[in-house]
């Protein structure tokens, strides 16, 4: 079983806990759950391993209910790792076939509150946030990037070949990046987008344009 195989039992789960809505992979945080003003964050892995413990602690400054995520395990928990995942009020959600059980309760965790945490984890949602399914490896998924490079594609589709600046992509697209004509510039000169993206410099001047060969081509998905 995938950790992505495991979002789907994690995301009803935290709907029944009262969830209003549901994220995946925001700020590495492979499931974020919103109940008002109450965070649910869950760290899922396909074995329960100190890896995935560590991580549920360092979550502890984002969410007020955290919990560990695995597949049903045939062996009990061990005694130590019990005692862990209680010291810290961390809960385990095992995932059967047939039902989600909750083998450790997790406990309200007020250092968030203190640390306003809560907020920071918050203000990092995005649109591509609410398709993105937690426990999706680096390149596999939705991701800022890819949703940035999708709308700059499909914007140079429009143009049909036409050369243009990094001024007329910003003015007709909407990007992560906090310094965009730079950063845009940049990743559009990189060898990896270089399958679709032409680029030449013309009296000082930098322009770009999608390969005459992508213009038919459907946008991906």
């Amino acid at each position: 079983m995938k950790e992505s195989e495991l979002f789907e039992p994690v995301k009803k789960f935290l709907l029944g806990q009262g969830c209003t809505d549901v994220y995946g992979e925001v700020m590495n945080c492979d499931v974020l759950g919103i109940n008002g003003e109450i965070n649910y964050i869950v760290e899922m892995k396909t074995s329960l391993s100190f890896k995935v413990i560590d991580q549920a602690m360092e979550r502890v400054r984002l969410g007020h209910y955290i919990f560990i995520a695995i597949p049903k395990r045939k062996q009990a928990i061990p005694r130590c790792v019990k005692e862990i995942l209680e010291a810290y009020d961390i809960g385990l959600i095992q995932i059967g076939k047939r039902k989600t059980s909750v083998t450790i309760p997790a406990q309200y965790n007020n250092i968030v509150d203190n640390r306003n945490g809560y907020k920071r984890i918050r203000n990092r949602i995005r649109e591509h946030h609410q398709t993105q399914l937690g426990g999706i490896k680096k390149g596999e998924g939705v991701t800022a990037y890819s949703t940035t490079m999708d709308n700059i594609r499909a914007y140079m589709r429009t143009r049909e070949g036409e050369w243009i600046t990094v001024d007329e992509i910003l003015a007709n697209c909407t990007t992560h990046y906090k310094k965009p004509k730079s950063s845009v510039a940049a990743t559009l000169q990189k060898k990896w987008n270089k399958s679709w993206c032409e680029t030449k410099l013309e009296n000082r001047r930098r322009y770009y344009r999608i390969k005459v060969e992508m213009i038919q081509s459907p946008p991906s998905k």
